[in-house]
């Protein structure tokens, strides 16, 4: 009985041993994987915030599918502030950020790390009308129409400081005017753009000057419509293309304006005639 009492004990003590053992080894291997993780996440940020990982400048954006608008115009119009680390930007949020500010879509940002670069491939959207306002000349201290900038269809305004490149194709400009301040008259741009496309009457310019009285300046004629609304514009337009009969038979230079104030009674106001003098013989 002592003796198997003696090995009952022995069995014991080797049994904690042996537990002990592979506590120490489990809170070895705990701190050498701590140690990993932490090794690895400094290692992660310190890949990340490498310098050699960040955009510096906009030399280091290419740019691809571009016509109207050169390199430097497209990168001008990118909202980013340099330095940029590149692995924390959002090329999505950049791509949707970019079609709001430049007349562009389909919008495709991919990083190069090796050198570290964007490459930015896109779609122009053609420029459909020439803002301007009225501006003072410097020289002459003089009130004069200047071209401030082009609108896409969309309602994408940029400044006159861009497209250099249609500027030196003039062919290529759009013919379609429109004057005035541009805050007055952007929130309505795309449904009136879309309005103005469908009319048979060619259209040049819009006078957006003053809110109270949108004029069109047609083939024929200039045309008064008082404040623009959604609901009346294109009754308005209807009205006029119905008025070709009756202008054609009036001379062009004889019609002073056109009043669709009310689209329910168009008015014409003509030149009067000039009267011919009787010979006193």
């Amino acid at each position: 009985m002592a003796n198997q009492t003696f090995v009952s004990t022995t069995t014991i003590r080797s049994r904690r041993e042996e537990r002990k053992k592979e506590r120490r080894w489990r809170d070895f291997i705990a701190v050498v994987r701590f140690l990993m993780i932490l090794s690895l996440t400094g290692g992660v940020f310190w890949f990340i915030t490498l310098p050699n990982w960040v955009i510096k400048n906009s030399q280091q954006i290419d740019i691809e599918g571009n016509n109207l608008l050169s390199d430097d115009e497209v990168r001008s119009l990118i909202p980013l502030q340099y330095p940029q680390s590149l692995l924390k930007l959002s090329t999505q949020e950049l791509g949707k950020n970019l079609q709001t500010l430049a007349p562009v879509n389909n919008v495709v940002i991919q990083k190069e790390l090796f050198p570290p670069h964007l490459k930015i491939s896109l779609e122009e959207k053609k420029p459909v009308a020439i803002a301007l306002a009225p501006e003072i000349e410097e020289k002459t201290n003089k009130l004069t129409i200047q071209t401030i900038g082009y609108l896409d269809e969309d309602g994408v305004f940029v400044s006159n400081e861009v497209y250099h490149n249609l500027k030196e194709n003039p062919e290529q400009l759009p013919t379609l005017k429109i004057i005035g301040a541009p805050q007055t008259y952007l929130p309505y741009w795309q449904e009136l753009y879309g309005f103005l496309t469908q009319s048979t009457v060619k259209i040049n310019t819009v006078d957006w000057q003053n809110p109270t009285n949108l004029v069109l300046l047609t083939d024929l004629g200039k045309i008064y419509l008082g404040a623009y609304t959604q609901k009346k514009f294109p009754q308005q337009l209807m009205v006029l293309e119905k008025l070709k009969v009756i202008t054609a038979q009036v001379r062009r230079e004889d019609i002073i304006y056109i009043d669709l104030t009310d689209p329910e009674i168009p008015s014409i106001s003509k030149k009067e005639p000039v009267k011919e003098e009787k010979n006193s013989n």
